[in-house]
């Protein structure tokens, strides 16, 4: 097979799992990896490599969304919008392990898909009468002797991490015993639970359990007590925001949420709820704005969407610019570190060295 050499010229770039920034940056693509990055006075272009002229652009690592319901949108579009590896939270089985297998090609038209599978829940409990979801989109477990033959059946089909729902608004919930029986059932398969949660008793019913993340800021316009702040991020708890899905006094509120967790030292991994409502294909304006007005800067969201989600989520291969990754990278226009909003100013992808814009 002959090498195909693409050379990113002219840009600045983040480099490596520090994010670097190095002016007049070349990456060089070779295939589906990264042959070389640095500055164009160390990296020698060789002349059959096609060369493309990235000046007035930063060069990031392929964003990774957390949450997403890919199910919902073309994958191409996401993909051409910045985002090159996705997390689905809730889809039928029988529809998301199919996309997951065909993203694993270098040729798919669409972002690198990792996935849970169907939600966790009880007779009657979210997801199961939501508008927005599928049938099958959630499965139903009716005792603490159910968790383990659940977990084990998701995992072996592949899913990347279990997601429980709590949310006493529309429906009944996972008892404690419950719960603590998914979690414990989960982290012997060495696989991490994440939940849509509602209220601060579910909150902490969750944080009893051991669960490791939430896939939203709390749901319920709440303000979470600085000891159960301080907990989450003793715990190692993780957020993926999703802030794309609040609007009016709950976003003020999610925010706030936020701010403080992150001032804590919590660990935050961009996602969206792609799909369900909310945000458009790709790195969204809505998302990072609220990350921002969080107290975040530029260079704190990228690496929540870059290297510390490829790390929460096992991705060895993506997240950073850097020798032997695959070849995942996004540009943007203007300086992305001085300017978070240049983050949604995409204008070329690619992913596994193929180009998508």
């Amino acid at each position: 097979m002959t090498d195909h050499l693409t050379a990113l010229t002219g840009a600045a770039a983040l480099v490596g799992p520090q994010l670097e920034p190095v002016n007049d940056a070349v990456v060089l693509i070779e295939n589906s990896h990264i042959a070389a990055v640095g500055p164009a006075s160390e990296v020698r272009i060789p002349n059959s490599a096609h060369t493309v002229d990235a000046s007035n652009h930063t060069l990031l690592p392929g964003f990774i969304d957390a949450h997403v319901h890919i199910g919902f949108y073309e994958p191409k579009q996401v993909l051409r919008g910045g985002v090159t590896s996705v997390r689905d939270l809730g889809w039928p089985e029988k529809r998301i392990w199919p996309l997951v297998d065909a993203s694993r090609s270098t040729g798919f038209e669409g972002p690198t898909i990792l996935a849970a599978g169907p939600m966790l829940t009880v007779a009657g409990g979210y997801p199961t009468r939501a508008g927005w979801a599928p049938p099958g989109t959630g499965r139903v477990l009716s005792s603490a002797e159910d968790a383990g033959p659940a977990v084990a059946k998701l995992a072996e089909a592949g899913a990347c991490i279990i997601k429980v729902a709590l949310n006493p608004a529309v429906g009944p919930t996972l008892d404690a015993a419950l719960l603590r029986s998914i979690v414990d059932a989960a982290h012997e398969r060495h696989l991490k639970v994440t939940g849509h949660t509602f209220g601060l008793e579910e909150l902490h019913k969750a944080l009893d359990a051991g669960m490791d993340e939430l896939a939203h800021m709390l749901m319920s316009p709440e303000s979470i007590p600085e000891d159960t702040i301080a907990r989450m991020v003793h715990q190692g708890m993780a957020v993926v925001p999703t802030l794309a899905i609040f609007s009016g006094r709950g976003r003020r509120i999610a925010i706030e949420n936020l701010r403080r967790f992150f001032e804590h030292g919590g660990r935050v991994i961009y996602g969206t709820d792609l799909g369900n409502q909310g945000p458009a294909p790709g790195i969204d304006k809505g998302e990072v704005a609220g990350m921002a007005e969080a107290g975040m800067a530029a260079g704190d969201i990228i690496r929540s969407a870059t290297v510390d989600s490829a790390e929460w989520l096992g991705l060895e291969r993506v997240g950073s610019l850097k020798q032997g990754m695959d070849a995942d990278v996004v540009a943007v226009r203007g300086s992305a570190l001085d300017d978070y909003r240049a983050l949604t100013r995409v204008d070329m992808v690619w992913r596994k060295g193929r180009r998508a814009r």
